[in-house]
């Protein structure tokens, strides 16, 4: 039942994150620049997080450093550095083609936790990882 719930709320999160290029280029067309972008971006996540932890009644700073730290470079890592790239690649290609290619990078997810995590590589994370790599090299290809 776990691994059920697992899927649902990773089918959530990726319908979630579908729509959110979309929005992203509407608000990328004019003269707004993607780290301006990225600002907005992460304000209005901060507040809501903010906002959330209140509700909950949750302490985030009540947790061991390292784990702190770890999740502060993630998010300096996706939040920033990743999100300024993608904005970049949005402003100025087509999201029907920019969105699935930097959808790939649950290849370098894999190959990250492969190394680091010590997780296994199985025939099917196999075969999965070369049709992303086939989607990838069909959507750079298209127009």
């Amino acid at each position: 039942m776990e691994n059920v719930k697992a899927i649902v709320f990773a089918l959530l999160s990726a319908l979630i994150w579908g729509s959110a290029p979309v929005l992203f280029k509407l608000g990328l067309r004019g003269d707004l620049s993607p780290i301006s972008g990225i600002f907005i971006h992460n304000l209005t996540a901060t507040v809501f997080a903010f906002l959330t932890l209140l509700a909950v009644k949750e302490n985030p700073v009540g947790y061991h450093v390292k784990e702190l730290l770890t999740v502060a470079l993630g998010g300096f890592v996706s939040g920033f550095l990743g999100l300024l790239v993608y904005y970049k690649a949005i402003k100025v290609g087509h999201v029907s083609i920019v969105a699935p290619i930097a959808s790939s990078s649950p290849l370098f997810s894999t190959l990250l936790a492969m190394i680091i995590l010590g997780e296994s590589f199985t025939l099917t994370k196999f075969v999965g990882t070369i049709l992303v790599i086939i989607g990838i090299v069909l959507l750079s290809y298209s127009k």
